[in-house]
């Protein structure tokens, strides 16, 4: 079973249904992940993030949060804690100064897997292998 990491705006956009922002690579991620015939690590933090991005009216869900979030740990996805491992190794991560972006990028590289992302900062990084 393939196995990745997701950053917060991928699975934004699937989950409110803007999959055209989406690449095509990544749609086949999250659609197999629904069939779980793939596994998405989803860092707690990406929730998080998720959570005060609607607070601030930035994004809108299809559905309230805590129905959303709830639903989440299912087939096919798996929401990864905070941990001192990941802080012990986010805290060496100096390509960004968004602590989002840190905890996400520190969990891929701790589980050795790539990162859905589109994201500019973390792509050039080169911390982490990107799947988009």
């Amino acid at each position: 079973m393939a196995l990745y990491v997701t950053d917060t705006h991928p699975l934004v956009w699937y989950a409110s249904g803007q999959r055209g922002k989406l690449s095509k690579r990544a749609i086949r991620i999250f659609e197999d992940a629904d069939r779980n015939t793939v596994l998405v690590y989803v860092p707690v933090m990406v929730l998080w993030e998720v959570s005060m991005l609607i607070r601030g009216r930035r994004i809108e869900l299809r559905q309230p949060f805590d129905h959303w979030v709830q639903g989440l740990p299912r087939r096919g996805f798996e929401v990864v804690p905070v941990d001192l491992p990941l802080v012990l190794e986010a805290r060496w991560l100096i390509f960004s100064r968004d602590p989002f972006d840190v905890s996400i990028v520190a969990t891929a590289k701790l589980k050795d897997l790539p990162l859905i992302t589109k994201d500019e900062n973390i792509t050039g990084s080169g911390e982490v292998e990107v799947a988009w």
